[in-house]
């Protein structure tokens, strides 16, 4: 067990798989709870070199980026590292209402990120019709192989009134402070946030909840921040006897 009392402690990647029917494999990495000011930039470094590891196919963005003016610059910073790159989209998280959301918005789509805030895309990876939806929980759209959706807080998904095969959530970092797990979820902030937990089933739909990359106050005890990388495989990569 760790205190950690400071913003540049380092992350954990949490590496899960789905087995799909899609006719190919790709991966996605959930970003959320960055909280970004003016200390950030070391952290900023050492994201920008893990996503470059990792390179995945899809790259989300859970919300609550900022706790200052100058964290909108080390915002800046990372996403002008990914405006490159293909299928990077954002949703908003509670601070991002709060900081401004319009300039939040501004920095994502000037860097080549979809903003999903309340909306949903679908788009092509090869053969595979993939479907992202952003803090909404019903949409029209029938037509895809595989269906993704961001959320900020987990609660929502209580509400869910659409089928996905997987989702995503953050803002609860798990509570800071635990001190025992299993695999029900993270204590004591489990006895009061039903989903303070790292992943569970809703509904045949795997949900991720991720513990943050940051925090407003930096403080934290055996409470690890991470990202999610999620790698989807496809109908070939199984094994037929």
């Amino acid at each position: 067990m760790k205190l950690e009392i400071g913003y540049n402690f380092p992350f954990e990647i949490r590496k899960e798989t789905h087995q799909s029917n899609c006719n190919d494999d790709f991966s996605i990495l959930f970003l959320s709870d960055l909280h970004f000011n003016g200390f950030n930039k070391t952290k900023v470094y050492e994201i920008i070199k893990k996503i470059e590891e990792l390179n995945p196919t899809i790259i989300l963005f859970g919300g609550d980026y900022i706790d200052s003016n100058k964290g909108l610059i080390q915002l800046k910073l990372l996403l002008l590292s990914l405006s490159h790159r293909k299928n990077l989209f954002a949703i908003a998280g509670n601070h991002d209402y709060f900081f401004g959301i319009d300039k939040i918005k501004e920095c994502m789509e000037a860097n080549n990120v979809f903003w999903l805030e309340k909306r949903s895309f679908t788009f092509q990876i090869n053969n595979t019709t993939i479907r992202i939806v952003g803090n909404l929980l019903k949409t029209e759209e029938k037509e895809f192989d595989f269906s993704i959706l961001v959320l900020h807080n987990p609660k929502a998904i209580d509400n869910l009134k659409d089928h996905h095969h997987s989702a995503f959530a953050g803002h609860l970092h798990g509570c800071q402070f635990v001190f025992w797990e299993n695999k029900n979820g993270l204590y004591p902030g489990k006895f009061f946030y039903k989903w303070n937990t790292l992943k569970a089933m809703k509904d045949d739909c795997q949900f991720f909840i991720s513990k943050g990359l940051g925090d407003t106050l930096p403080i934290r005890f055996n409470c690890k921040r991470d990202m999610i990388f999620l790698q989807v495989n496809g109908i070939q990569d199984r094994i037929i006897f």
